[in-house]
């Protein structure tokens, strides 16, 4: 009889020891394939910092952060420089492409302000005409501005997405060719990378004139009074 309940201790045993067995086996190959976890914590991972994605660049960088230092000013031909408003005869307007712009005028108030004694016989006074123009490249901003030291000095600045700037000298145009003048004379020489102009009274000892100022992407400061004048269509 002792024999006997030996053996079936043993076989309960060998019965436990092997279901356990068994119940491990399942454990780890299911914990192998995917189908359990166990919550653990979880280091967060590393990842390397691009200390360049932090820095602005020069096309992230505003054009109203540029300051107006007259120290960089590169072709000054006068002692100091002092920032002015400036009223306008001309009304300008841009299309959805950025390639037609229009100019929306009243004769009578041109010819006034230009003294170019037209005849206005049927002209209206508070009537304005437009006139397109048409550029083959896009237009960032528009400017009117003068340079000298009364109205004859007027001119439509047309700053391009290239940063070069393209200009009509209004009294120049008007004189030479009536409204039909009033049409781009094409780039002015010598500067690119233009992002914004300024328009400055410039002082040179006792005498002072009116100038255009326009500012590069680097800060630098050209005044265009002289580029302006030196340009061969605009004698």
């Amino acid at each position: 009889m002792e024999n006997k309940k030996s053996k079936t201790g043993l076989h309960v045993f060998v019965g436990i020891l092997l279901g356990i067995i068994i119940c491990g086996g399942v454990v780890f190959a299911t914990y192998s394939l995917g189908y359990l976890t166990f919550n653990q914590v979880e280091e967060p991972e590393k990842t390397e910092t691009n200390n360049e994605l932090n820095k602005e660049t020069e096309e992230d960088i505003s054009d109203n952060s540029l300051d107006f230092d007259t120290s960089k000013i590169v072709n000054g031909n006068s002692d100091t420089y002092t920032l002015v408003n400036n009223g306008h005869t001309i009304n300008i307007s841009l299309d959805e492409t950025r390639k037609v712009a229009t100019l929306s005028y009243n004769r009578k108030v041109l010819s006034d302000t230009y003294t170019l004694n037209w005849d206005l016989t049927g002209v209206e006074d508070y009537v304005y005409e437009n006139k397109q123009l048409n550029f083959e490249k896009e237009i960032k901003d528009i400017y009117f501005g003068g340079i000298g030291q009364d109205a004859t000095g007027d001119i439509i600045l047309f700053l391009m997405s290239d940063g070069t700037v393209e200009y009509i000298p209004v009294y120049q145009a008007l004189l030479s060719n009536g409204i039909e003048g009033l049409t781009s004379y094409g780039v002015l020489p010598n500067i690119t990378d233009v992002v914004k102009f300024y328009t400055v009274n410039a002082s040179a000892g006792m005498s002072g004139s009116v100038s255009i100022l326009a500012q590069t992407k680097d800060g630098t400061l050209y005044d265009l009074a002289p580029i302006i004048n030196g340009t061969s269509n605009n004698q």
